[in-house]
């Protein structure tokens, strides 16, 4: 895995981070290789992605393709690239920034745009189990050294308190629900506080269209 920095002109839009990373996907990769990058840092003048050895050069070329034409735009706002660095190590950059903390034990996860689960050709309904095993899985992808391991047991202390879901096609959802973390440990908790802010920075689930999966945590 690399780490690549893009240092661009102050912006005048602080852009969110859910709504970047939808954007960013669609703007540098198409079609599969749009799981391959993630966004793990974002300020008024600095982006960092993270992507596979294997896709690095892909990523670089277009990125200088937007600089050298100057027509990288994030909701209809120019972006001046300054600048693009390769960072030398990959840092958990998630536990260097900010992060999500559960208050009084209560989260409430809103499913702002329609998210899907699919496992190889399957299309599977929505449960919070299933939420966090599949964001675990994806957040292992891109931090090998630092994996998170999630067990029946800890996810069956989590109590559903509420639950508002709509269905879709392809087994789509929007909606709301409330997760009570009271019944698990404080060291279980930081991985969930991990994977709560590793979701609300890069979506859950399928990416059928653009923006599928964004989410606030609450």
């Amino acid at each position: 895995m690399k780490t690549i920095l893009i240092k661009t002109k102050k912006r005048k839009n602080n852009i969110s981070k859910e709504y970047l990373q939808g954007d960013i996907q669609q703007r540098l990769f198409q079609n599969e290789l749009t799981s391959k990058i993630l966004l793990t840092n974002i300020d008024l003048e600095n982006i960092e992605l993270l992507i596979n050895d294997e896709d690095l050069n892909s990523l670089v070329n277009k990125i200088l393709e937007f600089k050298l034409n100057d027509n990288f735009y994030i909701n209809q706002e120019k972006i001046i690239i300054k600048e693009i660095k390769l960072l030398d190590k990959i840092e958990d950059n998630l536990k260097n920034i900010e992060k999500f903390r559960i208050i009084n034990n209560r989260v409430s996860i809103i499913f702002k745009s329609p998210a899907i689960f699919k496992v190889g050709y399957n299309f599977l309904d929505f449960s919070f189990q299933l939420l966090f095993l599949l964001s675990c899985q994806k957040y292992n992808k891109f931090f090998k050294n630092n994996k998170i391991f999630l067990n029946k047991e800890e996810l069956e202390k989590i109590e559903l308190i509420r639950e508002h879901i709509e269905k879709g096609d392809l087994n789509s959802f929007v909606g709301e629900i409330e997760l009570d973390f009271s019944k698990i440990s404080n060291e279980e908790k930081d991985k969930y506080e991990t994977l709560l802010y590793f979701m609300k920075l890069n979506g859950i689930g399928y990416k059928h269209k653009k923006y599928y999966g964004m989410i606030e945590v609450i």
